[in-house]
């Protein structure tokens, strides 16, 4: 009897690229709204516009683009465990190098946009007398942006190039993921468990380094999940559940959304019995926190799982699937201050934002920053990425050598 071949682990997941790179994408979508608060200021609930672009399609992600973050910081920590755990807590690589690789990585682009925003809102304060949404955008919050902690606790509010906050998260979590490892807790599965819970603590008490905590770590525990199926003799019936269970809750995501809102009243007809007190406002509220909780428990990683079982049953995704995830950095962080420049060159030649409106124009500006994403990712991101990394690794072996 022919011995089964067992699954070969893939040494990258290419289609983990292709989820953060759409995940990109709706985040640019999300921040459409930008164009259309009154005055240029944030105002809760304006991403419900209903003239936005091709509203009664894309509405789930302008009402919930939000939730591709907590996408981003599970893949960060499913792919940080699985690759870079084992070599930290063994002191293959050590902090210098793993900081090293980090910030040649992040830095640059952050530091470039960082600039440009700081221009262009000076810009919006001259010519259009405010700044667009984002408020403080003063020398203090500047400084924090260039240390990368403008979302550790010490922000007065939204500032610079918002959407950098997750990446100031992230930093967080590498600092946070790196002792861990050094101290050997990456394998211990209840201290990351409770991870989990104290980083929904932090959220609920306006931190948003707890967003990250709780996706990061859900993300670390996927991790040794898909290890432990991997140990399994029966992976594919995994990998057949895995499959059902995802293809079941995005449908019931879709249906919930755009067909029979049953979860909503669901929670409407019963959150009375224990909850008495909420008003309409409050529990619509309450629905909305539970909802994308919901989804960053279970849509959210089982989705992971689903793609990851998917390369190591079947075959690895071709290397083309990883493009748009290359350019995802790029377009999270260039598409505000391109947002900006649009606004201010429509100021200037007195042109009317009901033409940001057209679905054309949205699709026009998406592929720009998609285009111009892919241009900066492979010619300057990756080259300065390199030459940093080349620079300071090789000079340091160049002194323990001599």
């Amino acid at each position: 009897m022919e011995k089964k071949r067992l699954p070969v682990v893939p040494t990258y997941f290419h289609s983990l690229d292709a989820f953060r790179g759409i995940a990109a994408v709706i985040v640019v979508l999300y921040h459409w709204q930008v164009f259309f608060y009154p005055n240029d200021v944030y105002a809760p609930g304006g991403e419900q516009n209903t003239s936005l672009p091709l509203y009664s399609v894309l509405s789930i992600f302008y009402t919930n683009g939000m939730v591709s973050v907590d996408i981003f910081f599970q893949l960060s920590g499913f792919i940080f465990f699985w690759l870079y755990a084992d070599s930290v807590a063994s002191g293959k690589t050590d902090f210098r190098k793993f900081w090293i690789y980090r910030i040649s990585r992040l830095y640059p682009l952050h530091l470039v946009t960082l600039v440009a925003v700081a221009i262009l809102q000076a810009l919006m304060l001259q010519r259009v007398g405010h700044y667009l949404v984002m408020p403080y955008n003063d020398a203090y919050h500047f400084l924090l942006n260039l240390f990368f902690i403008q979302s550790w606790g010490f922000e007065a509010g939204s500032n610079f190039n918002s959407p950098s906050w997750s990446v100031s998260v992230e930093m967080f979590l590498y600092i946070l993921f790196f002792i861990l490892c050094k101290l050997k807790w990456h394998t211990n599965k209840a201290l990351l468990l409770l991870f989990i819970p104290a980083g929904a603590l932090m959220q609920h008490y306006g931190m948003l380094v707890g967003k990250g905590v709780f996706s990061f770590f859900l993300g670390a525990l996927l991790y040794y999940v898909y290890c432990y199926i991997l140990q399994r003799k029966n992976i594919r019936a995994y990998f057949r559940v895995i499959t059902t269970v995802t293809i079941v809750l995005w449908t019931a995501v879709i249906i919930s959304y755009y067909i029979y809102p049953f979860l909503q009243l669901a929670w409407m007809n019963n959150i009375g019995r224990f909850r008495p007190g909420l008003s309409p406002a409050q529990s619509a509220d309450a629905y909305g926190t539970v909802r994308n909780l919901l989804f960053r428990v279970t849509v959210a990683p089982c989705s992971i799982l689903f793609l990851v079982l998917l390369e190591t049953v079947k075959k690895p995704f071709h290397h083309r699937w990883s493009i748009l995830g290359n350019c995802s950095y790029a377009i999270y962080l260039l598409h505000f201050p391109l947002q900006m420049a649009l606004v201010l060159v429509m100021y200037q030649l007195h042109v009317d934002r009901s033409l940001l409106l057209s679905p054309w124009t949205m699709i026009a500006f998406i592929g720009t920053v998609i285009l111009l994403s892919l241009i900066v990712y492979y010619y300057f991101e990756q080259p300065v990425q390199d030459k940093i990394r080349q620079v300071t690794l090789s000079r340091r072996k160049g002194i323990l050598a001599s």
